[in-house]
C-alpha cells in the first residue's frame, strides 16, 4: 500500500483539506469531523487501496483502515493543516455526546493498548516465576503502566479540549490539578475541607472520565468569555490566570462530584446487574456489540471498563462482551476461509481471522470477510451469545483494561478467583465452536466468481438509456466549473450544473426517492430512475446551521415530480453574505455513457436540465 499516494486520494475524496473540521485515529479508523459532508464522495473513499469500510456515525466520517492506521494518519497530517476555530454543523445531543466522547478516547486507545498489555505482561512475567511482585523491578515496572491509567484523565481531558476548540494545556493543567498529590492526601485524611466555606466532597478523580470532559466542556465556555472580553495587553497572562482561578474551583466545588456522582452511580448499577441479571445482560449485549464496533461506537464504553477496574479493581461487562464477541469474529472469518473456494479471498480471511483471535482486532474479519458477506455476522451473534450466557453465569471478570484475544488471557487470571482464567478459556472455546459451526450450518455466498472477474454487473455498466432529470428551480444557468466550490468545480461528485435561482424553492426533478436530507435543510439526494442527484443551495450554507432554511422532504420519502421539497429565504440569506449559486450534480455520473446539461441560459422547472445516456 502507498499511504502517501492513498492519503491524497481519501484528502480529495472527503470533500479536500477545507471541508475537514478535525482528524483523529484510534486503533483501526480515521474518524473525521467534515463540515459538510455531501462533499464526500462516499463510493470514491470505499474505492480507495487499504480502506476496508466508511462508516458515518455520531457525526463522525470514519475510514475502517485496520492495523496501519497509525502510518496513513501520518502521512495526512504532513499535508493538512487543521483549522482548529472551524465551525462544525450543529447536531443532537446525542450525536455532540458520542462525538465528544469518542473523539476523546480514540486517540487514547493506543496509549490504553500499550499499557493493558504492559500490565499483562507483568502477569505473566509473575506467573512464570521470571519476576516476583516483591522486587523493585516489578514494583517500577507496574507503576509506569499503572500511569497510563492513572492519568488517563489528562489525556483525555487534552484530546476533549480539541474537539471544546480551547487551550488543550490549560485543559491538562485542570485535569492534573485534580489528581495533585496534596489534595489525595486530603482526600485520605478524611477530614472536612472547605474552599471559602463551600464544603468540599472528598473524591479521588483518577479514571474519571465523565467528570474530565464536564471540566474541559465547562473551561471552554470560561475561556471563549474571558478571552472575548479581556484587553489584548494583558491577554497573555490574565487570560490563562483568570481561567484557573474560575474553572478549577467550580471543578472541585460542582463539576467534580457531580461527575463523581453520575460515575459512581453508572458503577453501581453495572456492578447491581452483573450480581443480579448477567446471564441475560452479557448474552443481549454480545450481540449487541458487532454492530457497535461496525458504527464505531464500541469506544464509548470504554470509560465504563476503565472506571470498573480502577474503582472494584475488575471489569464484568464491556470486556467480557468483547471477548465472546472477539473471537466470534476471528471463529466466523476462519470457518470462511476454510470453506471459500477463492483462494485470494481465502489469504483474507485467513489473516484477519488470526489477527482477531491474537490481538482483539476484529475490523479486518469484520469489514473484510464477515459483514461484507453478512451471513458470518449472524453465526458471529449466535456463537458469541452462548459464550456470553456461560460467561454471565460464571459472572467472568476482567482484572486488566485491554483488548481481549489470546495474546491477552493473562488479564482475566486473580490471585483470589482461581477459576476465573479457566472461565475465560472456556468462554473462548465456546465461542469458537459454537460461531464456526453456526456459520457452516448457515453458510454464505462464496465471492469466488466476482473475485475471478466473472461479474454479472460491472461499475461501468450503462444503464437504461435516455433519461431526463428537470430543473429543481427557476434561475439562471451557470457553468459549474465557474462555480467558487472546488469540491463542484473539479468535479469531485459528478458531472452537474449550477443554476442561480429566482425563488427560494426546490422541487423535485422526477419522479424516486429521498436518499439523504439534513437538518441544516441546504442540501438534499435523491434517486430518480437509478439516477442519484444531489442538490445543493448555495455555497458553504451548511454553516448556517439550518438558519433561513425549511427541509419539506424527509429520508426514505417517495417523490413525484413537482413536488415542494425544500424552501430557503433568498433575500436573508444574501443578506448573510452567502453565494446563492444551486448545485445540481449526478453523484453515478461513472455509470453512465454521456449526460448531457441543457443548452438554454435560463430554466424553469418543466425544463429538461440533463439528458441521460
Amino acid at each position: 500500500m502507498n499511504y502517501q499516494e492513498s492519503s491524497k486520494e481519501i484528502l480529495q475524496a472527503v470533500g479536500g483539506e477545507e471541508n475537514i473540521s478535525s482528524l483523529v485515529h484510534c486503533a483501526t479508523r480515521l474518524r473525521f469531523t467534515l463540515k459538510d459532508e455531501l462533499k464526500a464522495d462516499d463510493e470514491k473513499v470505499k474505492s480507495i487501496e487499504g480502506v476496508l469500510s466508511l462508516v458515518k456515525k455520531g457525526g463522525q466520517y470514519q475510514l475502517v483502515i485496520g492495523n496501519n492506521v497509525d502510518k496513513l494518519y501520518k502521512e495526512i497530517m504532513k499535508i493538512v493543516k487543521l483549522d482548529s476555530n472551524s465551525e462544525e454543523k450543529k447536531k443532537g445531543i446525542i450525536d455532540r455526546a458520542l462525538t465528544v466522547i469518542t473523539g476523546s478516547i480514540a486517540p487514547v486507545v493506543p496509549l490504553i493498548a500499550g499499557a493493558g498489555m504492559g500490565k499483562v505482561l507483568l502477569l505473566i512475567l509473575n506467573l512464570l516465576g521470571i519476576l516476583d511482585k516483591s522486587s523493585q523491578t516489578y514494583y517500577i515496572l507496574n507503576f509506569i503502566f499503572d500511569t497510563g491509567f492513572y492519568f488517563m484523565p489528562v489525556f483525555v481531558g487534552f484530546s476533549a479540549a480539541k474537539l471544546f476548540k480551547c487551550n488543550q494545556y490549560l485543559a491538562a493543567f485542570l485535569c492534573l490539578s485534580m489528581l495533585h498529590p496534596d489534595w489525595l492526601k486530603l482526600v485520605a485524611a478524611g477530614q472536612a475541607v472547605h474552599f471559602l466555606g463551600i464544603p468540599l466532597p472528598l473524591a479521588k478523580y483518577s479514571s474519571q472520565m465523565i467528570t474530565v470532559l464536564l471540566v474541559v466542556w465547562v473551561m471552554s465556555y470560561v475561556e471563549k468569555f474571558i478571552y472575548k472580553h479581556i484587553p489584548n495587553v494583558i491577554k497573555i497572562f490574565m487570560g490563562p490566570l483568570l481561567v484557573m482561578l474560575i474553572t478549577a474551583p467550580l471543578a472541585f466545588t460542582v463539576i467534580g462530584p457531580v461527575g463523581n456522582f453520575a460515575a459512581q452511580l453508572i458503577a453501581d448499577a453495572v456492578l447491581f446487574m452483573q450480581q443480579h441479571f448477567n446471564f441475560i445482560a452479557i448474552p443481549l449485549l454480545v450481540i449487541a456489540y458487532p454492530w457497535l464496533v461496525s458504527i464505531g461506537m464500541h469506544t464509548a464504553l470504554a470509560p465504563i471498563g476503565i472506571m470498573l477496574v480502577q474503582q472494584s479493581g475488575y471489569d464484568p461487562i464491556t470486556r467480557v462482551i468483547a471477548l465472546c464477541s472477539n473471537i466470534a469474529q476471528a471463529s466466523a472469518a476462519l470457518a470462511v476461509a476454510l470453506k471459500t473456494k477463492n483462494k485470494s479471498f481465502k489469504q483474507i480471511a485467513l489473516s484477519s481471522s488470526f489477527t482477531a483471535f491474537l490481538g482483539g482486532i476484529t475490523e479486518p474479519a469484520m469489514y473484510g470477510v464477515n459483514l461484507k458477506l453478512k451471513k458470518p455476522m449472524y453465526a458471529c451473534m449466535i456463537g458469541g451469545a452462548a459464550a456470553g450466557l456461560f460467561a454471565g453465569i460464571v459472572k467472568l471478570k476482567a482484572y486488566v483494561f485491554v483488548t481481549p484475544g489470546l495474546l491477552s488471557l493473562p488479564m482475566w487470571v486473580s490471585a483470589n478467583n482461581g477459576n476465573n482464567l479457566i472461565f475465560a478459556i472456556i468462554t473462548v472455546i465456546i465461542s469458537a465452536v459454537a460461531t464456526f459451526i453456526a456459520t457452516l450450518i448457515i453458510g454464505f455466498d462464496d465471492p469466488v466468481q466476482e473475485v475471478e472477474g466473472i461479474q454479472k454487473e460491472t461499475k461501468k455498466k450503462v444503464l437504461n438509456s435516455n433519461k431526463e432529470i428537470f430543473a429543481p428551480v427557476k434561475g439562471e444557468i451557470v457553468s459549474i466549473k465557474d462555480v467558487d466550490d472546488p469540491t463542484f468545480s473539479n468535479g469531485i461528485l459528478g458531472t452537474g450544473i449550477a443554476v442561480i435561482p429566482n425563488e427560494g424553492k426546490i422541487y423535485a426533478p422526477g419522479d424516486g426517492i429521498i436518499y439523504a436530507s439534513f437538518d441544516t435543510g441546504h442540501a438534499i439526494g435523491m434517486i430518480i430512475d437509478g439516477v442519484e442527484i444531489l442538490i445543493h443551495v448555495g455555497i458553504d450554507t451548511a454553516s448556517l446551521d439550518g438558519k433561513y432554511f425549511k427541509s419539506i422532504a424527509s429520508k426514505g420519502q417517495k417523490i413525484k415530480k413537482g413536488d415542494l421539497l425544500l424552501e430557503f429565504d433568498v433575500d436573508k440569506i444574501k443578506e448573510a453574505g452567502y453565494d446563492l449559486t444551486t448545485m445540481v450534480v449526478v453523484t453515478n455520473s461513472s455509470n453512465y455513457l454521456k449526460i448531457l446539461p441543457t443548452d438554454k441560459s435560463t430554466v424553469d422547472t418543466d425544463d429538461v436540465l440533463f439528458k441521460i445516456f
